[in-house]
């Protein structure tokens, strides 16, 4: 449809590209990007002092030119609605609106949660909106802010309205000619997640030295209960008549998990599994086919070949266990979470702090400090649960965090200001405990990545995101210090370096002092 050159040097531009709406499928434009770089097929060049990339940002996207009329149904207005906006609640919302809201963050991360009725600009629709109404309201209706169409959400269960239009898109991704197109595995069903599940690109790559396959995993994908605990790699790639085979290699997280030669006129099957501690909340798969190019200085002229990383390919389940990271807590949540808070000027930031454990799809409830009687939750509030025994204390004095040599990390008049989020363990029942600091509504503002609740036990937040997360299960190099609290075992836990010295020197001299005595013994009875 369009082919232009690039500048030879450095540059970042914009290319637009015109959409007629003949182009148009289904509701769908279907756009593929292609790029030749320094090398094609007609030129005589050495592949190996090839250098050029390109890189397309997320910033780009699809402007289209909508006539008055063309959104006026609830259907249309949700299919072309920008993913940026704003999602109103009113002043006193509800449980069910807050959990509603909520909902909406979670399944898009860049809409951002409002409170009361904000400004309304006219001109060009690029911020979405939606509104959470009454009870007695319907339950998703067409309204018109400023000329610009917007949703509003009622009825007495908004929730599963939320989660409607959070899975527009899914409709997609779940329908017969998807789920039909991954072949029968050795996995029964309710233990695998099929790479055509988690939406990834297996189109057939004509690969002339290195082709590469990447995919996400995020932990809310998982079901209730399930883990990765394997992947299995299925790769189809054409026979291009050289001694040497290409090679298939998997990586996950950065870690090479195995690579194998490439079976000729078959398909292969790599079964990896994956270490303990590798899976965090949000992860990479990469999956790479790398031929031995057959000749420089331009002998060949190169050519592809096509390889494919088969739909069939997926990751293995095993059973979740007791959560022991932040990132286990998202198959905890699948079934449903209660979120408990003290009011819902809390969500905004919440909706930023829970971004790697819940999504679009994840059943939320809110509470207004009502503890709920089972079930997973996440407390927030200045106090953890009766009963719970958390990783850091703020009830015996100032809280310091010392590393491995003693040096202070935080103290106790940072961690005052600081949001702390530790997870808890009653019995089988996991429990998220938010001790809110004073920049928590600053969240709301925070880019959080996965390193924010993904490894660890325990993490500290500022008002930029987190600034620390360590794990107080494994070995670690992080030491918690009570320096107002002086009970016995404060002080073996601070001085047990001292005391092993010391132990270890009494040991040897009451050793000494028995030899001594033995050996006086010997001689008086010769």
């Amino acid at each position: 449809m369009l082919t232009t050159a690039l500048p030879t040097e450095t540059q970042t531009g914009i290319i637009e590209v015109p959409i007629e709406p003949a182009m148009i499928r289904d509701g769908y434009v279907p756009i593929r990007l292609r790029y030749s770089g320094a090398i094609s097929e007609d030129r005589c060049v050495d592949q190996r002092v090839s250098g050029a990339y390109l890189a397309f940002l997320p910033e780009g996207g699809l402007t289209m030119g909508l006539s008055p009329k063309a959104a006026d149904t609830v259907a249309e207005v949700a299919a072309v609605m920008p993913r940026a906006g704003s999602i109103v609640l009113p002043d006193r919302p509800t449980e069910a609106q807050a959990a509603a809201a909520l909902t909406l963050a979670a399944g898009n991360p860049d809409a951002a949660m409002a409170r009361g009725t904000p400004a309304t600009t006219e001109g060009d629709w690029i911020r979405s909106r939606i509104e959470l109404a009454g009870a007695s309201d319907p339950s998703l209706a067409l309204v018109e802010r400023g000329g610009i169409p917007a949703l509003r959400l009622g009825g007495s269960d908004p929730v599963a309205t939320a989660r409607l239009l959070n899975g527009r898109w899914r409709a997609l991704a779940s329908s017969g000619a998807v789920a039909n197109a991954a072949s029968a595995t050795d996995d029964a069903p309710d233990r695998r997640l099929t790479f055509a599940d988690l939406g990834a690109d297996t189109s057939v790559q004509s690969i002339a030295d290195r082709g590469t396959w990447t995919l996400a995993l995020p932990i809310t994908s998982l079901p209730e209960n399930r883990r990765p605990s394997a992947l299995v790699v299925d790769v189809a790639v054409a026979d291009d008549g050289s001694a040497t085979p290409p090679v298939v290699t998997v990586l996950m997280n950065g870690l090479l998990l195995g690579s194998a030669e490439a079976e000729r006129g078959a398909m292969t099957r790599l079964r990896l599994d994956l270490p303990e501690g590798l899976t965090a909340a949000r992860n990479s798969i990469e999956v790479s086919v790398t031929r031995q190019v057959r000749a420089g200085d331009c002998a060949y002229s190169p050519q592809g070949y096509s390889a494919q990383l088969l739909p069939s390919s997926h990751v293995v389940l095993g059973e979740a266990g007791s959560p022991a990271d932040f990132s286990d807590l998202g198959p905890q949540f699948a079934g449903g979470v209660t979120i408990v808070v003290p009011g819902a000027e809390a969500l905004p930031a919440l909706g930023r702090l829970l971004g790697t454990l819940i999504d679009g799809e994840t059943p939320l409830r809110i509470s207004y400090r009502a503890i709920p009687p089972e079930g997973p939750y996440v407390l927030v509030a200045s106090t953890p649960p009766k009963g719970s025994d958390p990783p850091v204390r703020f009830d015996q004095g100032q809280v310091r965090l010392a590393g491995e040599d003693g040096a202070t990390l935080i103290d106790g008049a940072a961690m005052q200001g600081l949001t702390t989020v530790q997870l808890l363990r009653d019995d089988d029942r996991p429990i998220l405990w938010i001790r809110p600091g004073g920049n928590f509504a600053q969240l709301a503002e925070a880019d959080i990545n996965a390193a924010g609740l993904s490894r660890g036990d325990v993490a500290f937040f500022d008002g930029d995101g987190a600034i620390l997360a360590f794990s107080t299960q494994r070995d670690r190099l992080i030491d918690i210090r009570y320096p107002d609290r002086t009970d016995i075992a404060d002080l073996v836990r601070r001085y047990h370096l001292w005391l092993i010295g010391a132990g270890w020197l009494l040991v040897s001299l009451g050793f000494i002092y028995l030899l001594r005595r033995i050996y006086q013994a010997r001689r008086t009875e010769t």
